[in-house]
């Protein structure tokens, strides 16, 4: 597990409950990077060299390493401090020690209510060639409820895999979220109205549908082999990154687990979707599962 630390309070939270309390079994790679700031050319002269500035950044990055990695223990089995931009050296190194998954905290220095956009928490989101738990307010233990939105796409198969793993590492309850959009819905509920002669059979018809369909994705779930007796689904209508948001607070979930499609600076399903508004408001971590090969 690569561990990426800004070195600030909220990333040491982030590092102790992923060590502690998501993957208390796993190997620990810890990941600082400095990213040297511009130089405005009004003080160039005043400023000390570029080598300079970074000798004091690695010093000080080196001692908040080490008692982080004395705090967390024998499990720590490397530490990295590298130049560049955040997000690109997280990418490197999560491929170069084929790690399994990337954890990150918010940006240390703003305050919560925060938006991720354009910081390292979403660009790691956006690139990272595996997995990537952005630890936000994490719980005081494991996970006990998780929350899934899922859609008829490609990766949605292991995100249920996913999805089941955790739920039987942690013991947690799991619910299935599926949204309709709002064209959807409407659709759905003109052809009740056209078919039947009464709007009450109109719309226990429409009823009808959103049973079949959250039968359908527990069944869906099911074939991974987790016992159902600890999932729920729930399909409703409307904004899927609203609705995952309204559900996560309404359930109190500990951890929302969703999925990306593609990966790169421009993937079409973060900014302005699910997994961006997702990300932008939660108030538990969110884990990102990725459809690119680990």
């Amino acid at each position: 597990m690569l561990i990426a630390v800004d070195l600030s309070e909220t990333a040491t939270t982030a590092a102790r409950w992923a060590s502690e309390h998501f993957a208390p079994e796993a190997e620990l790679v810890l990941l600082h990077v400095i990213d040297p700031p511009r130089r405005p050319r009004f003080a160039d002269r005043d400023l000390p060299s570029d080598d300079a500035i970074e000798a004091m950044a690695r010093q000080y990055a080196e001692g908040r390493m080490q008692a982080l990695s004395t705090e967390l223990g024998a499990r720590v089995s490397r530490r990295e401090i590298r130049i560049g931009k955040p997000y690109e050296q997280i990418a490197a190194l999560a491929t170069e020690i084929a790690a399994d998954l990337v954890v990150i905290g918010p940006h240390g220095d703003r305050p919560r209510p925060s938006p991720f956009l354009g910081t390292t928490a979403e660009r790691t989101a956006r690139t990272s060639p595996v997995p990537v738990l952005v630890v936000t307010d994490p719980p005081a233990g494991a996970p006990s409820r998780i929350l899934t939105p899922v859609e008829d796409v490609s990766i949605t198969p292991r995100l249920l895999a996913w999805t089941k793993d955790l739920a039987e590492q942690f013991d947690a309850a799991v619910t299935l979220l599926h949204v309709w959009s709002a064209a959807a819905y409407s659709h759905v509920a003109s052809m009740s109205f056209a078919t039947t002669t009464t709007e009450a059979e109109a719309r226990d018809e429409i009823q009808n549908e959103l049973r079949e369909s959250a039968n359908y994705w527990l069944a869906e779930l099911a074939r991974t082999g987790i016992n159902r007796d600890r999932v729920d689904c729930s399909v409703r209508y409307g904004h899927a990154g609203d609705i995952a948001l309204e559900t996560a607070t309404f359930l109190a979930a500990d951890l929302i687990v969703l999925g990306r499609r593609g990966s790169g600076l421009v993937a079409p399903m973060l900014l302005g979707s699910t997994v961006g508004t997702v990300m932008h408001g939660a108030r538990c971590p969110v884990l990102i599962v990725t459809d690119t090969p680990e």
